[in-house]
């Protein structure tokens, strides 16, 4: 697949950043957005799917599913208003 190194137009910008938040996408914005839009929400798609790992449960014929968790740490950033 070739690849373009361009910048992305300002509703390509919001298109990729309403696929990584999970927000609906905005009929006004272009053909282009849709694309980025689709394929970045179809690729966090499939990285969740990712995120499951099958693991043997007592008996050798059944799988089980429990989900693969990270542990994030969380910081807080505190601005300050003079």
């Amino acid at each position: 697949m070739p690849q373009h190194n361009r910048s992305l137009t300002h509703d390509e910008t919001k298109a990729a950043d309403a696929a990584f938040r999970g927000a609906p996408f905005n009929p006004k914005w272009s053909d282009a957005a849709r694309k980025v839009y689709l394929g970045l929400s179809t690729a966090i798609a499939d990285k969740r799917n990712e995120a499951f790992e099958e693991i043997p449960s007592s008996q050798p014929s059944t799988l089980a599913k429990r989900p693969v968790t990270e542990t994030k740490e969380k910081t807080r950033v505190k601005s300050f208003f003079w």
